[in-house]
């Protein structure tokens, strides 16, 4: 099978989980013979980050502004079988083989407040016809998958649910000394909580910090939290809401960590509070399960989903809610038990089977010989 992947928008480091889902799973076809040759279409953001190899091919495009038609004479050129697409939607949206997308979420279709109109409308105008023009799309979790077929009136056997795993530094052995390095570079509390999220509006900063208002003020528990991740929309209401409410004494913020640096993130933390409003899957979840550090997070979307029975669940509107399950985060019995339950759940999620299962999507969806 010769598959070209679209990965002009591709901005390294910045798209989390999906990029490593299609480095994952290119690396599988590699390691496995699988016989397919691959055709990555790059732009200059990304072009230097990925090898060539004897079935992997780049393509550099210079100007995006001609991706359309570079995009066909390549795809006639190439004599592709099939086109894959793993971020969002279908370009060009006119291609005459088989075609295979991921849409992660529908967000849009849930909280179309959290999106500036543009993006909405974007979003509206490519999703869906995206989604019925393609031979088959992706999605991250049965949640997903489920309002992918509702909201866009697709037969069931057209969507297709593959969850993704954490990032390969969490298989690696523990290192303590690297632990306390990690601890003492970045000048870590002995105890926190970690939220790593972006500050996208659906990630939901606000409430938790109403739960930890609550906590201190209410009952005079002080919890640490360490946020990561880059500034985006909500980033300023946030930072406004610790500095008016004078939190910076229990609250850390180291922005984006370097990939290898993540596992000591998670390993020196006492738990993974996660309040998101909306998730297609979630990685962190599986994260901090490899991690073993019992888990306290939202009931919404994919969410529950992912963790199953190893996590204390809150209704994440409910800033209340959210402060109960924290405090309870210091009980050694529940800790012990839902690190148990983590480390078996974790085990549902393979890297391996990911690829298998997308790869098994790309051969049912191409024509039978002559067609």
């Amino acid at each position: 099978m010769r598959i070209g992947v679209n990965l002009l928008a591709v901005i390294p480091g910045k798209i989390g989980g999906m990029e490593q889902y299609v480095r994952n799973l290119i690396d599988f076809s590699q390691r496995n013979n699988e016989g397919h040759e691959w055709f990555l279409f790059l732009s200059s953001h990304n072009y230097h980050t990925f090898a060539e190899g004897q079935y992997l091919h780049k393509i550099l495009f210079r100007d995006i502004s001609a991706a359309h038609s570079l995009f066909h004479q390549q795809i006639q050129h190439l004599r592709l079988d099939l086109w894959f697409c793993p971020l969002l939607v279908l370009q060009p949206s006119d291609v005459t083989i088989p075609s295979v997308i991921n849409i992660p979420d529908i967000q849009h279709e849930f909280y179309p407040q959290f999106f500036d109109p543009p993006v909405l409308q974007w979003r509206k105008d490519n999703y869906q016809s995206s989604a019925q023009k393609s031979s088959a799309v992706l999605t991250l979790s049965e949640f997903s998958r489920k309002s992918i077929i509702e909201k866009f009136h697709l037969p069931p056997h057209k969507v297709h649910s593959i969850h993704l795993d954490a990032s390969a530094e969490f298989s690696l052995p523990v290192q303590p000394e690297l632990d306390q390095q990690f601890r003492h570079k970045y000048q870590l509390p002995a105890q926190y909580g970690l939220y790593p999220a972006n500050t996208w509006r659906h990630k939901n900063h606000i409430n938790l910090l109403q739960a930890l208002l609550i906590l201190r003020r209410t009952y005079n528990y002080r919890v640490n939290m360490v946020f990561t991740g880059f500034p985006q929309e909500a980033h300023q209401t946030v930072i406004n809401f610790i500095t008016q409410h004078q939190m910076w004494d229990q609250i850390k913020w180291l922005n984006y960590i370097p990939q290898a640096e993540m596992p000591s993130l998670y390993r020196n933390a006492s738990f993974l509070c996660f309040p998101s409003l909306f998730e297609g899957f979630g990685i962190p979840l599986v994260e901090a399960m490899r991690s073993k550090i019992p888990i306290t997070c939202s009931h919404a979307g994919s969410i529950p989903e992912v963790v199953g029975q190893a996590a204390l669940l809150f209704d994440p509107h409910v800033p209340e809610d959210i402060a109960v399950k924290i405090a309870a985060m210091s009980d050694p019995a529940l800790r012990e038990d839902l690190i148990a339950k983590g480390t078996q759940q974790a085990s549902r999620f393979s890297w391996d089977a990911c690829a298998r299962h997308t790869l098994a999507v790309f051969q049912s969806v191409l024509r039978p010989q002559g067609g």
